[in-house]
């Protein structure tokens, strides 16, 4: 029973610091970010924040990793369809909207991208392996797709998610059958 209790207070602090971390995000850059500012907003002691992560680096990794884990999952159980894989990828970009926008706007694009493009990039490969005929060429058209996703995605975060998900699937779908197209 304590190690659950244990278990739960060290979740629940782990949540407060990302929390913080995100919220203070919304007004200043990750540089311009303090770890006296976190544990402030958070409400925990510089030791905890010590403690649980020991950097502000960590703290913006873990949240990734929660983020991307996430996704990688959900897209892991599609069957290899297109329309599947892109209507899974913007649903969960509308969900995750302001967090993500929160982490390109405060200049952690690079922190956040490459771990995404990877997934988009496996699930792609796989499809069109699924697919195609030319071998060859998949890793370079899957990577072109799963970057082209990541930039419609940029975009539509950038103009305030105004199309709907099916829309964006859509333009998705087109993109990639246009470059499944070439194989």
């Amino acid at each position: 029973m304590k190690n659950m209790l244990t278990e739960s207070i060290r979740r629940q602090t782990d949540e407060q610091i990302i929390d913080a971390t995100l919220t203070l995000l919304q007004s200043q850059t990750y540089d311009q970010l303090a770890v006296t500012e976190i544990t402030r907003v958070a409400g925990v002691s510089r030791m905890a924040f010590y403690r649980h992560f020991g950097t502000k680096e960590a703290v913006i990794k873990t949240f990734i990793t929660q983020l991307t884990e996430d996704f990688s999952q959900e897209v892991a159980a599609l069957p290899l369809e297109s329309e599947l894989i892109a209507e899974a990828f913007f649903g969960f970009i509308q969900s995750n909207g302001t967090a993500i926008a929160v982490l390109l706007n405060s200049g952690l694009r690079e922190q956040f991208y490459p771990a995404l493009r990877d997934i988009l990039h496996g699930i792609y490969t796989d499809y069109l392996r699924s697919k195609a005929t030319n071998a060859m060429s998949i890793d370079y058209v899957s990577d072109f797709i799963a970057s082209g996703m990541l930039a419609l995605a940029i975009r539509w975060i950038a103009t305030g998610l105004h199309e709907s998900v099916a829309e964006m699937t859509q333009i998705a779908a087109d993109m990639t059958a246009a470059q499944q197209a070439t194989l």
